[in-house]
């Protein structure tokens, strides 16, 4: 199908994201990088439920006064119909809110396109399995949340087995509902059986829950980067033959799915022109920061004209080796989307799910030629960040109290809003500020008439290490992050345990 360019507009790309699992987001990152490649799109972004930027954060980061919201989800179920309309404050198909017209889209999942992904995955994956002699499975997670939330792969099992790929037979299976992805072998009467998780990503669930479900692994094990499960089929296992997957959600292709449901918003609802383009208000917004005297964030040092390269970033601690011939032996960088790898890690090996930790690894600079690359690399280093800075600087920057955050939360965490104003209050001293490794200056309070107690973490200014370097953008938290909710839960469990 042709896409038809939308350079005054930006798409955003919404998926879940993890805060224990690097691999989570990987794939989102990765067909957002694809479409921007073909510059499709003025801009292109990506935001998370439990990541950051969060989806209140993402708008923030966004030029275009058209955007286009495209979940990068398996189904339409509970977060596309209930958690993102609520994050993106969305009214329906299209939104007027801000000055910008948000166009929101039905998930990747749900595009007929998607039948054809999986039988490319399901053919890779065991090329020498006759279809005549196997069952091809493809599994999700079942939830009683949403009853849409099986939907999606129910009727892919339909597309597939009406399709002529010539499967013995063709059935679905969950993690928590029946029929159950952990009875794959009973539920197969071949000798070869391939599993398909009909997931987005290569995270908690596809890569160290099913494995042990179906047998493959005796424990949950490490993220899907740092180890070879899906590089080891097939498995030989309760007399048959498995072979099992990576997420379909992997496949680079779903960039392409992605453009589908945008061209299929359009042919439906038909919305007309949106008055102007993109103003490049972000990128030269940050060219006159800079310009003023500005040479910092978090524990970046922005560097101007270093060689031939108009921005260079690199780890405060390295600014000695980074002003050397060859810049001092520093691993060299050139692409913007390097900047989340290098984050992604601490020098230890720790998954920095949490961007504003004062564990940020050394020994890399990162050149950049132009206002927007640098943009970009900084949402990847501190996610929406700067454009934070700005609304705020302008006073135009809102803020979530503690309490409006924790009525949003549904599902397990709800618990976390039963947290007494003491308990939130200790809370703050306990995870924050800099002596718990976090850069950011809080700019919440627990309710609009209670503010924080007055604390390290509460003075804290959002600039780490020797402010006396030079002038630096301060990070702010305009809103308790997922750690701090997810404390608040425990918390709140540990309160009622002691009544």
């Amino acid at each position: 199908m042709l896409f038809t360019p939308k350079p005054n507009s930006a798409l955003l790309i919404v998926g879940h994201g993890s805060t224990e699992n690097p691999d989570s987001s990987t794939p989102y990152f990765d067909h957002a990088e694809e479409i921007r490649r073909r510059r499709l799109f003025g801009e292109v972004h990506v935001c998370f439920w439990k990541e950051e930027p969060s989806m209140r954060e993402a708008l923030y980061m966004i030029d275009a006064r058209e955007v286009y919201i495209v979940p990068d989800f398996i189904s339409e179920g509970y977060f596309t119909q209930e958690v993102i309309p609520r994050e993106l404050e969305l009214e329906g198909p299209t939104t007027i809110r801000d000055g910008k017209t948000l166009h929101y889209c039905l998930p990747v999942g749900v595009h007929k396109s998607m039948t054809e992904l999986i039988l490319t995955r399901a053919r890779e994956v065991a090329p020498q399995a006759a279809p005549e002699d196997t069952t091809l499975i493809i599994t999700g997670h079942g939830t009683g949340l949403n009853q849409n939330s099986t939907k999606a792969i129910r009727d892919q099992v339909d597309l597939i087995a009406a399709s002529g790929a010539g499967y013995k037979m063709v059935t679905d299976a969950y993690m928590e509902e029946q029929p159950f992805i952990a009875e794959w072998d009973k539920l197969s009467e071949t000798q070869n059986v391939v599993v398909v998780p009909f997931f987005i990503s290569d995270g908690l669930h596809s890569f160290q829950d099913i494995p042990v479900l179906l047998g493959i692994e005796p424990e949950v094990g490490p993220a899907a980067s740092q180890t070879e499960v899906f590089r080891q089929n097939p498995h030989f296992l309760r007399g048959k033959t498995l072979y099992y997957s990576s997420a379909i959600g992997t496949e680079p292709l779903l960039a392409d799915v992605i453009l589908d449901q945008i061209t299929d918003f359009d042919e439906k609802y038909s919305p007309g022109p949106v008055a102007g383009a993109n103003s490049g208000f972000l990128p030269s917004q940050l060219k006159q920061i800079l310009r003023s005297g500005v040479n910092r964030i978090g524990q970046i040092y922005i560097y101007r004209d270093l060689c031939e390269f108009a921005y260079a970033l690199f780890h405060v601690e390295d600014e000695d080796l980074a002003t050397q011939p060859a810049f001092g032996g520093l691993d060299h960088f050139t692409d913007a989307g390097k900047a989340r790898e290098i984050s992604t890690y601490s020098e230890d090996g720790e998954y920095r799910f949490t961007k504003g930790k004062t564990n940020l690894r050394r020994g890399w600079i990162l050149t950049l030629d132009t206002e927007q690359d640098l943009l970009r690399a900084l949402d990847q280093f501190y996610p929406a960040c700067t454009a934070l800075f700005i609304k705020h600087r302008d006073g135009e920057l809102s803020v979530q109290n503690l309490r409006e955050k924790l009525a949003r939360q549904t599902g397990m965490y709800r618990y976390a809003g039963t947290i007494s104003d003491a308990g939130a209050q200790e809370l703050v001293k306990q995870i924050c500020g800099p002596a718990h490794q976090c850069a950011k200056r809080i700019l919440w309070r627990i309710d609009e008439q209670t503010p924080l107690e007055d604390s390290e973490a509460s003075r804290f200014n959002g600039i780490p290490g020797d402010a006396e370097r030079g002038t630096a953008i301060p990070l702010l938290c305009r809103e308790a992050c997922n750690h701090f909710v997810a404390e608040c839960r425990k918390a709140a469990k540990a309160e009622f345990d002691k009544k």
